[in-house]
């Protein structure tokens, strides 16, 4: 084989290696809780300032964090509004960005983001700097809610100047048809006019719903005009049909809701045989339910090192750290909840070390940014590594599919084990604890709505009054059945793993008395038991989901290259033994002709 062909086959197979370990782009099919078949856009801190700052059309952003369950609740709702809202894409699209995502808590803390889900409205060329962090809408009880809000604010944009390129949303009075068109554009064939009153938001979307239509345009008339008695109009919202010649008809829908005055719109357009737009039709997808197709239950009786060590390190990467800025309460709370651990957390490897370290830094100072913590956090992990175990995972708290269980399971484990174990130190340590875990889930916790159904539990079950150790950690479990019965049936529940009154009488008989009460004395032993530090298992990711494969990424791509370049040099060969073998039989049949 000559060295040329040697060549090219080297930097063609190069290609291969190079497409199999670096994506096209930063877009992602899925992330938290939605993926690109639910018309939401999904962003990350790889892709945020491109897809955001600068572009043709507006944003209703929301910043959300996957495990707080009120966000889970709403995430029906604002793919439900992307769906409805597809057809305004051009002018408005619907964004989302997982703040539970350690990546993206950067972004997270320069929108001053405090409170999940927020929803922020971006308007069009928006411009990156640290004063913009758009303007703040209010996270509705159903997607109309949020619809109807979303319009108004579009109606306010255009009378600042904005959104130009949209249908006009004004609602305007006129006399006679000739004023109602007198500014529309020469190409315009049809106009429909709506009659309504100024609250009313029907028009504005039919006018949005058909913004892509060419040659008609859609006006919004008040249902006082003069010109609502000119052309017969009786019942409102009002629907009047205009042609390029002033002859006007009054569409008469089957109700006065929107989907009803838009389908009148469309089936006098048909008998017109006008020309609809081509509109992209999405096929939904098999969303990936990121399914555990091994998934066990685990012993209900066992908690797993791994489950308490994923908590505290999202808790130090992404809780802690979303605070633009840290001081006062808020810090003395952090420093609180670090001594807390440091008392009673069944410490492994360096981590107590590395805990202890990051309390003295804190304390240091009276105020912190949230990216001075973040990267105080990742500093001293490397200082003091290692620190966690690698790919830490939960086991325990791992739910039957993304979106269940996780973190929030995993805190109220690691709760009820400080409680306990403080309880075994000497003194009355556990009401400390509770102070300081009704601290963190104040400032910290990042399902908003959970925190204060919380806070309002510690006030109604009065957490400041618990003096001693074992009521400490009753208190806790009688807390934690009662977000249990509260949380019963809600979406948010893991069908995998009902919420019920734990412990059950499988797990424990003798924690129930006669017709259902509970044996206190009983329950306290069996919560010491689950909990105490001689009590947590170790339990690898490994051996709950089976054995990760040895092979990276770049180790795939680099066989994959070794095959194809092997395979390709076989075949040269191949060809270059049968043409030489080819052409010896040929000049041997030559020389046996001359002969």
């Amino acid at each position: 084989m000559y060295w040329w062909q040697l060549l090219v086959i080297t930097n063609f197979s190069g290609l291969f290696v190079i497409a199999a370990v670096i994506p096209d782009n930063d877009d992602i099919d899925e992330q938290g809780l939605y993926s690109k078949s639910d018309h939401v856009t999904i962003l990350t801190n790889k892709n945020f300032d491109k897809k955001i700052y600068g572009q043709r059309n507006a944003f209703i952003l929301q910043f959300y964090n996957s495990y707080c369950g009120h966000c889970r609740a709403f995430a029906p709702k604002f793919k439900s509004l992307a769906a409805e809202l597809d057809p305004w894409k051009s002018i408005v699209k619907l964004a989302a960005l997982d703040c539970s995502i350690e990546e993206n808590n950067v972004i997270c803390r320069q929108y001053e983001v405090m409170a999940y889900p927020s929803l922020r409205y971006l308007h069009e060329n928006y411009v990156k700097s640290n004063a913009n962090v758009g303007d703040k809408f209010r996270p509705t009880d159903s997607a109309e809610q949020l619809k109807i809000q979303l319009i108004n604010k579009m109606q306010n944009e255009q009378t600042m100047g904005r959104l130009d390129f949209a249908p006009a949303l004004n609602i305007a009075s006129y006399t006679k048809l000739t004023d109602a068109l007198s500014k529309n554009p020469k190409d315009v064939i049809y106009t429909f006019l709506i009659f309504e009153n100024d609250n009313s938001t029907i028009g504005s979307e039919i006018a949005l719903d058909m913004n892509d239509y060419e040659h008609v345009i859609v006006k919004r008339v008040y249902d006082v005009s003069e010109l609502a008695d000119t052309v017969g109009v009786r019942k409102f919202p009002g629907l009047v049909a205009v042609g390029a010649n002033m002859e006007n008809n009054v569409l008469s829908p089957k109700t006065l809701l929107k989907q009803d005055l838009l389908k009148a719109i469309n089936t006098f357009l048909k008998l017109k045989n006008y020309s609809f737009p081509l509109r992209e039709i999405v096929h939904e997808e098999s969303r990936k339910s990121y399914q555990n197709n091994e998934f066990k239950m685990l012993d209900p009786n066992m908690v797993y090192y791994s489950d308490l060590e994923k908590t505290l390190k999202t808790s130090l990467h992404t809780e802690i750290t979303r605070h633009k800025t840290l001081n006062n309460e808020p810090l003395q709370a952090l420093i609180e909840y670090l001594n807390v651990i440091i008392l009673a957390f069944p410490f492994r490897k360096n981590l107590k070390k590395y805990i202890e370290d990051l309390r003295g830094n804190l304390s240091s100072k009276n105020q912190w940014s949230g990216s001075e913590v973040y990267d105080l956090v990742i500093r001293l992990e490397a200082t003091h590594a290692p620190v966690f175990a690698p790919d830490l995972d939960y086991v325990r708290c791992k739910g039957s599919k993304a979106g269940y269980r996780g973190y929030t399971c995993g805190l109220w484990t690691l709760f009820h084990t400080l409680t306990v174990n403080a309880a075994q130190k000497p003194g009355t340590e556990g009401p400390r604890v509770l102070r300081a875990i009704h601290g963190y889930v104040k400032h910290f916790f990042g399902c908003t709505e959970c925190a204060e159904h919380f806070q309002a539990m510690s006030l109604r079950n009065r957490i400041l009054d618990v003096k001693d150790n074992n009521k400490a950690v009753l208190w806790l479990w009688i807390s934690h059945n009662e977000v249990n019965l509260r949380l019963t049936g809600d979406v948010t529940e893991d069908p995998k793993h009902p919420k019920i009154q734990f412990p059950s009488v499988t797990e424990c008989p003798e924690c129930r008395q006669d017709r259902g009460a509970w044996n206190l004395p009983v329950v306290y032993d069996y919560l010491q038991r689950i909990y105490g530090a001689n009590n947590i298992k170790d339990f690898t990711t490994e051996s709950a989901a089976g054995s990760p494969s040895p092979l990276s990424n770049l180790h795939i791509g680099m066989l994959s290259f070794l095959y194809i370049f092997f395979f390709t040099m076989l075949v040269l060969v191949i060809k270059c033994f049968v043409s030489r073998h080819l052409l010896r039989k040929h000049r041997y049949k030559q020389a046996w002709g001359k002969v």
